[in-house]
């Protein structure tokens, strides 16, 4: 087929939801979205737009398997058109517009999607809450809950203001107040905090002088800079005042000598840290631990380290843990539950740091260097009476986690009645509701009840920059009310699934603390009681207040020394300076405004046209974007590889060669018994031949002034690989024998 042929655009009818609708497409992508039949996920949005009478024509980027497609979906017409991502190829060919047919069909089947309004497009909580059945709370019912929340939510305000914030907490909080309202004091800062701990052989301080001075340096130009450009919003200039007392103190600082500055600063970022970090060890906690159980709260606490570099440190990390779990005897009673049933004596781990080669594609080769690590540990907690939570980590690790801990929990006979252990539930993932089930389906095949902590999450920012970079939608919601709502989503599943689910609710949001426990006395008496849950010394006094009201509450607490605890400082800043993070709900709160649910904050956002879509719908261009990784975390990826490379492998052990014209044996060099082909060398001779005759032919050919013509077979080419990159990917497996990632 050539290109004209492969981008030729057809219609074909299908049937769905009872409807009859006509699908245009290129006849180039027929095999990958028709297998045989028309890809689930378009007909989930047809079946949504028949459900909802939806009638406004909108755009929605759909993945088929490891592949993605721009869509255009018109109700009025019952038609779909599917083009491109972000209609790449067509903007490319189409860019000088010639007298073509083939070139006209495509600019007219792009256009009709890209003329189609943006704001048109429902925001993903819609299509996920539909797709999957999760409660949408537009009823009466949850009217009344609403109502409840309100007057619970009033009485948590007052308890909240009973607490009084120290000296420190409002010096650090206005030092936060500035990373929230001024990107570049986030820029400048965070930099130099990540630069700091690995400047510890710097006995002398040269470089932490040098690096500090140039922070504040860059700071005062770039506010300049931003200044004179009038950049609005967070990309503004500190105002001149500020960068007039930084004019003042980096005189200091330049003639200060080293050694006294950076002590200084070591000591001012170790303070600070410790507002987040209770000390380095359980017998530095004990500060911590009286304070929090003296106000009737109890603690988690989490030793630092995640993405461990090599054995020794994931060996150091399990020995810390133990440690910790020993040591909570001196402080708590082994044994002694809160009002919620839950062990006082708590610790939260992460699994990722029991192993330096943590791969999610290679289950088993992971599970056999972190199952027995993570075995000490619970049973250690088992003996001890502590209860073991396994903590959030980056998405990539997510459900490889998962897997090990169910494995270890049923493969370890003497873990069968260990019932004091639980996991982290995100609620700002868009399948988060997904790993819910997976966690429920767990907890009934133990049959035991199973808390689950449940959070927003602590990775976004990472991970829409990533998604970004690698040209790929984010797992995350990118609209903090759809994060709301779907966290409430899953306080509904928990509590309606009490009879295997506790729910430990992590938020530092009045509403949702309130919104659980007014569900939960109206709708769900008999699921088992709460427990609230804060970051320490975050919002310090939320945690406070929840326990004024008479609720279970607990306080997150990590451990470690300041170098292994600077990721999570730097994670705390931000978490503390978003916009739409602890601070700005600390202001809202003091300010008493009016309480509204997720569900009113985002029809209203909808209604301001303020809603943040993703890239591959917002943003078409020609110019080049990185190809959407094969993301082999992802169960639906990984497994769409292993079914080519087992049909592959099967194929090549009976003898069927991939190309058999030769007497020189092509071995895989991953398994040297397999055959992979039998080739013949060429001569100089036809080396030469075969470039004289691709020279011959590109001078014949009628493309070579053919721009258009040329882009298109280059296009083709291109999408014949990314179509058929399974198989590649095992062949190179095979043939060069790379590791799946690498392939």
């Amino acid at each position: 087929m050539n290109a004209v042929g492969f981008y030729q655009i057809k219609s074909k009818k299908v049937e769905v939801s009872s409807e009859h609708w006509n699908i245009n497409f290129y006849i180039g992508y027929e095999n990958c979205l028709f297998k045989p039949d028309l890809s689930e996920k378009i007909q989930n949005t047809i079946s949504y737009i028949v459900a909802k009478k939806y009638d406004l024509p909108f755009r929605f980027n759909i993945e088929v398997g490891t592949l993605q497609f721009l869509c255009g979906f018109v109700p009025k017409n019952k038609t779909v058109y599917i083009a491109s991502k972000q209609l790449s190829h067509e903007l490319t060919l189409t860019k000088n517009l010639l007298n073509n047919a083939f070139l006209n069909s495509l600019h007219i089947h792009a256009q009709k999607i890209a003329t189609i309004p943006l704001n048109n497009t429902p925001p993903n909580i819609s299509f996920i809450t539909f797709d999957n059945n999760l409660t949408d709370f537009r009823d009466e019912i949850f009217n009344e809950v609403h109502e409840e929340t309100k007057k619970i939510a009033s009485d948590l305000v007052v308890k909240v203001g009973v607490y009084k914030q120290t000296w420190f907490e409002k010096l650090s909080d206005f030092g936060l107040d500035l990373t929230a309202n001024y990107m570049l004091v986030r820029i400048h800062l965070l930099k130099f905090l990540a630069i700091l701990p690995s400047l510890d052989h710097d006995v002398a301080g040269r470089e932490v002088k040098r690096s500090l001075l140039e922070a504040i340096t860059r700071l005062i130009n770039d506010s300049k800079t931003a200044s004179k450009k009038q950049l609005k919003g967070q990309q503004r200039g500190l105002p001149s005042q500020y960068i007039f007392i930084l004019q003042i103190l980096i005189w200091p600082g330049k003639i200060m000598p080293a050694g006294f500055l950076a002590f200084i600063i070591r000591k001012s970022v170790g303070l600070m840290a410790r507002r987040f970090i209770a000390g380095e060890n359980i017998n530095s906690c004990e500060k911590s631990l009286k304070g929090l159980i003296d106000t009737g709260r109890d603690a988690t606490l989490d030793q630092l380290g995640e993405l461990v570099v090599s054995n020794k440190e994931a060996q150091v990390y399990e020995d810390k843990v133990i440690e910790i779990i020993e040591g909570l005897s001196q402080h708590i009673i082994p044994g002694t539950r809160n009002k919620a049933g839950i062990n006082q004596a708590h610790v939260s781990i992460k699994v990722s740091a029991l192993s330096n080669d943590f791969r999610p594609y290679a289950f088993y080769e992971t599970y056999e260097k972190v199952a027995p690590r993570l075995e000490r540990i619970l049973l250690k907690a088992k003996e001890k009476q502590v209860f073991i939570n396994i903590d959030a980590e980056h998405y990539h690790y997510r459900d490889v986690v998962l897997k090990i801990y169910q494995k270890v929990l049923i493969d370890n006979k003497n873990l069968h009645d260990y019932k004091d252990t639980g996991i982290v539930v995100q609620a700002y993932l868009r399948d988060g509701f997904k790993h819910f089930y997976d966690v429920l389906d767990l907890a009934k095949k133990r049959n035991h009840i199973m808390p689950i902590r449940l959070v927003k999450g602590a990775y976004w920012d990472v991970e829409t920059v990533e998604a970004t970079a690698h040209n790929f939608d984010a797992p995350e919601f990118l609209n903090k009310e759809e994060t709301d709502i779907h966290f409430r989503q899953i306080i509904k599943l928990a509590l309606e699934n009490g009879e295997s689910i506790q729910l430990a609710l992590a938020s530092h949001n009045i509403l949702d603390h309130s919104f659980a426990e007014a569900l939960r006395a109206k709708h769900y008496p008999n699921s088992p009681i709460i427990e609230h849950q804060c970051l320490h010394m975050t919002y310090e006094a939320l945690s406070s207040g929840l326990s004024l009201m008479g609720w279970t509450t607990r306080n997150y607490i990590p451990v470690g020394n300041l170098l292994v605890g600077m990721a999570y400082l730097v994670r705390r800043i931000m978490e503390n300076s978003s916009q739409v993070g602890i601070l700005t709900i600390m202001r809202s709160h003091k300010k008493a405004m009016e309480f509204k649910s997720p569900k009113e904050l985002l029809d209203e956002k909808i209604l301001r046209n303020e809603i943040v879509y993703d890239e591959s719908i917002s943003h078409f261009t020609r110019e080049f974007k990185n190809i959407y990784p094969i993301r082999t975390y992802l169960d639906s990826h990984f497994f769409a590889v292993k079914e080519k490379f087992n049909e592959l492998y099967a194929s090549l052990t009976v003898g069927n060669l991939l190309y058999d014209y030769g007497d020189n044996k092509l071995i895989s060099s991953s398994d040297p018994s397999l055959t992979l082909a039998n080739i013949k060398n060429d001569s100089i001779n036809n080396v030469e031949e075969k470039i004289n005759n691709l020279f011959d032919g590109f001078m014949l050919n009628d493309w070579k002034d053919n721009h258009s013509l040329r882009y298109s077979k280059l296009l083709m080419l291109a999408d014949k690989l990314l179509f058929n990159r399974e198989e590649l990917t095992a062949l190179i497996m095979l043939e060069a024998g790379k590791t799946l990632d690498e392939a």
